[in-house]
């Protein structure tokens, strides 16, 4: 049986927790939201994309293009690894293959993740609250470097209609 990494907490974890709690963004919805969520996803040519909140458990879906997902358990979520380098990009080009990922019931199962970018949503106060990502069931090769800086746009911009 295929393992896979789970994501470790920050080490500021309880100041970022407090800063979610603090802006209650795990409740918020916005169409905007969503349209730069699609803006993100057809940026990378993915089959989807979602922003993320990262709660104390969960993974909670706040905008979302082509996407149903709500929630996971944050044990198993990739954005729980894109918060922990918040001024990267996280990039998992075949997350079939790579040792972190191969084993996760979110590669293995349904959504059958390949591909994964995800760039921190990140608080004016400073804290990560979460990630907006595009994901796709085919692997990438490469990423160009005007792609990364666009989704870190992007994440801003949806990091300023959630705190609306």
């Amino acid at each position: 049986m295929l393992s896979f990494l789970r994501p470790a907490k920050p080490d500021n974890e309880a100041e970022r927790q407090a800063a979610v709690d603090r802006y209650g963004v795990t409740k918020k919805r916005s169409r905007v939201a969503d349209a730069l969520v699609a803006d993100a996803a057809k940026l990378f040519d993915a089959k989807f994309g979602i922003a993320t909140i990262i709660d104390r458990e969960k993974m909670i879906v706040t905008a979302r293009y082509r996407s149903d997902l709500e929630e996971v358990d944050r044990a198993i979520s990739f954005c729980g690894h894109a918060i922990l380098n918040p001024h990267n990009v996280m990039v998992i080009f075949n997350a079939g293959i790579d040792r972190r990922f191969a084993g996760n019931p979110l590669v293995r199962g349904s959504p059958n993740i390949a591909f994964y970018v995800g760039a921190p949503l990140i608080a004016p106060c400073g804290q990560v609250l979460g990630a907006l990502c595009a994901i796709d069931n085919l692997p990438r090769a490469q990423l160009l470097p005007e792609a990364r800086a666009e989704l870190q746009r992007l994440a801003g911009r949806v990091t300023e209609e959630l705190l609306r």
